[in-house]
């Protein structure tokens, strides 16, 4: 597999569909649903069904490309699919994985978005391609490709009252204007576009005509559109989260779940809404452990988006999915923005956000040098002149956006994607799964039996994934089922029992080994008394939602 590459829809399928044909013994494919379009939601399930259903053992959701341009995400998850597929039965860990867990992954939840991205000339929307919150454009400037060369760049418009003026650095980009000059040769920079009811006077930029966020449509805090720029007329209303707020809740054998996005390179936690000091405070710990695992794999920070990433310093946004996925479920979960170009051209330890509002000259000429070194052919575009049909003489130009800023150039793809198939393999080994270490009967008298079970959480995770699934109650408890031939009975003790949920090493961080204490917390035992002949089969099941189910089988001596 070449992975220096985008995929478009039709080469994803069918890729996916070659897969499925080479794999069949570990890769089931299906569809979440169909897009706002009718295209098909992928969903690769990969797990070894001779070593039980899909839905019985511990699992991981991973999705990409919900953000119409964000096409990163896909090549990523295709990659950790296919080191998942060509590692089976050649890898002892891969196989120990896809014998013990499942993978759910949907490669792309927004084939109509991303197809508009891809397509010549491009469109570059936010998510769905449905008009929204109107039928009707909005007045003002609508980003698109004008002059016909299949790319979407900027304008610059020479005015004396411009912001920006000629770089001192590099003629070919601009630098803000000081707040105390005057009289020299400034510009207004504006998307490349159209305006909609222009009055010859005034420029405004118009409410995207497609202005929906899939990352506001889940259910977790949904605000109206009046409150939340692209949140949909109701939670879910979306077919693409509809269908994956479907799947989701369906299959509660999810402790785990990725969404890939673009960019900064960062992995993000919840909450996007609330401080850290309103997570539970255990699950918080646990967040920050497999965070820094996940920086030590990747070279990503891990931080929070309530306190980090927020787009303004006093407000948040509503309706994510890892928001979602945590606050209502209980599973921990992550959004990884992938790619920076900062970061790429060596600009180390930003803030996120607010080096887009102020940082050094320098450092856009910096970006410019990686820019014309390692970008694809045309990636920065000098100015050239163009009759623009609204505004007169302008100038186009700029960044090939969508494969600089928004993804990586295409022969820094496969490196970009590989850098991030580790930590989802690292979180897997993490989850919990259940294991018998002790079954066992002993002989008494008059044809009865002692029967002794003791279960293990052998995972990090407890079999709730954490104590917000305890709160929300939203996992039931380990249970023990005993099945009896015809000619047993039982003396003592029930045929179903509740055993509660078991620990695993996630409450157990505590760094100074003359402080630990390593309790049995992980174990549950339970015990019967059964009048049975000597041979007589007794079938012992258990069965954990998020830990996987066990069954073996007794006989009686």
């Amino acid at each position: 597999m070449d992975f220096n590459r985008y995929f478009t829809n039709a080469e994803l399928e069918s890729t996916l569909r070659e897969w499925a044909a080479a794999y069949p013994n570990i890769l089931k494919l299906s569809t979440l649903g169909k897009s706002y379009q009718k295209k098909p939601l992928w969903l690769l399930t990969i797990t070894n069904p001779r070593t039980g259903p899909d839905t019985e053992k511990p699992a991981m959701w991973i999705d990409a490309n919900i953000h119409a341009t964000e096409i990163t995400g896909t090549t990523t998850v295709l990659m950790l699919a296919h080191t998942l597929l060509t590692g089976f039965g050649a890898d002892e860990r891969l196989t120990r994985l896809v014998n013990t867990s499942t993978f759910y992954i949907a490669p792309r939840l927004n084939p109509d978005g991303a197809e508009w991205a891809m397509s010549t000339p491009p469109r570059f929307i936010r998510s769905g391609v449905r008009p929204y919150p109107y039928m009707d454009k909005d007045e003002g400037l609508h980003e698109q490709d004008i002059d016909g060369d299949g790319r979407v760049l900027q304008m610059r418009l020479p005015d004396p009252n411009g912001d920006w003026k000629i770089s001192s650095l590099d003629p070919r980009l601009l630098e803000k204007r000081q707040p105390y000059e005057h009289g020299g040769q400034y510009y207004r920079i504006l998307p490349e576009g159209l305006i909609e009811d222009f009055d010859g006077a005034l420029i405004k930029l118009a409410r995207d005509y497609e202005g929906l966020d899939f990352n506001r449509n889940f259910p977790f805090e949904w605000l109206p559109e009046g409150e939340q720029s692209g949140a949909g007329p109701y939670p879910a209303s979306e077919p693409e989260i509809k269908a994956a707020v479907d799947f989701v809740t369906s299959h509660n054998n999810i402790n785990f779940a990725i969404t890939y996005h673009t960019f900064s390179r960062v992995i993000l936690r919840p909450f996007s809404t609330r401080p850290d000091d309103e997570l539970e405070t255990e699950d918080l710990w646990v967040f920050k452990k497999i965070g820094k695992i996940g920086t030590e794999l990747t070279g990503y920070r891990c931080v929070s988006t309530y306190h980090d990433f927020k787009y303004h310093p006093k407000k948040v946004t509503y309706g994510a999915f890892d928001d979602w996925v945590y606050d209502h479920l209980g599973a921990y979960a992550f959004t990884v923005e992938l790619w920076d170009l900062p970061t790429e051209a060596g600009i180390k330890e930003r803030n996120f956000i607010e080096w887009f509002r102020d940082h050094p000259h320098a450092e856009d000429v910096q970006i410019l040098k990686w820019v014309d070194e390692n970008g694809d052919p045309g990636a920065y575009v000098d100015w050239y002149p163009f009759e623009h049909p609204q505004l007169g003489p302008v100038e186009l130009g700029g960044y090939d956006y969508l494969y600089t800023w928004g993804n990586p150039p295409h022969k820094w793809i496969g490196a970009e994607a590989a850098r991030n198939v580790q930590y989802p393999l690292a979180l897997a080994e993490m989850l919990p799964r259940l294991e018998v270490l002790r079954l066992k009967a002993e002989r008494l008298t008059d044809g009865r039996y002692h029967v002794e079970l003791v279960v293990e959480n052998g995972g990090f995770l407890p079999t709730m994934s954490s104590e917000q699934a305890r709160k929300r109650k939203a996992v039931r408890p380990v249970r023990v089922e005993l099945e009896l031939p015809k000619s047993a009975s039982l003396v003592s003790g029930k045929l179903r029992q509740e055993l509660g949920h078991m620990q695993g090493r996630s409450n157990k961080l505590d760094g100074f080994f003359s402080w630990g204490v390593t309790s049995t917390d992980n174990r549950a035992r339970v015990e019967w008394v059964v009048q049975a002949r000597k041979g007589s089969k007794l079938k012992v099941k258990v069965l954990s939602e998020r830990a996987g189910t066990l069954e073996q089988v007794l006989v009686l001596e």
